[in-house]
């Protein structure tokens, strides 16, 4: 039994939150909805980071299947946390207990915990939506 990468169930549900009209429409710039771990020097905000926290086979299934947790981090440099959670509830609303297929994988999501905006550092705002399901492939 193989298990389904990380980096594979990452980059599909940015593709598939990059597909999303109503998440894009709260962006300025879609690539600001990245991996967890991204590096890079220049960032713009709003912006979504994609963390996984758990991947697990499930060991009686005929094919590639996993029960996985991620996180969907929202930042916002807005001088309120309105902004964060909004863009958490979007996303929420676009991926709760709605399969969807992408990059060869069928994702099947639920939300586990709407984590209300905090202070990230003295000007960021962060919110959390921690969803788990399974992910075949």
């Amino acid at each position: 039994m193989a298990i389904i990468r990380n980096d594979l169930i990452q980059t599909a549900l940015i593709s598939k939150l990059q597909g999303e009209a109503t998440v894009l429409a709260e962006l300025s710039d879609t690539d600001e909805i990245r991996e967890d771990q991204w590096q890079g020097t220049e960032f713009s905000y709003p912006a979504i980071r994609v963390r996984m926290i758990s991947n697990k086979p499930l060991k009686n299934s005929d094919c590639d299947q996993s029960m996985i947790g991620v996180g969907l981090q929202v930042f916002s440099e807005d001088a309120s946390s309105m902004e964060a959670d909004r863009i958490a509830g979007i996303i929420d609303n676009a991926l709760h207990d709605k399969p969807f297929s992408q990059d060869s994988l069928l994702i099947a999501l639920r939300t586990d915990d709407l984590i209300p905006a905090i202070r990230s550092n003295m000007r960021t705002w962060k919110s959390e939506v921690l969803m788990n399901g399974i992910v075949s492939g």
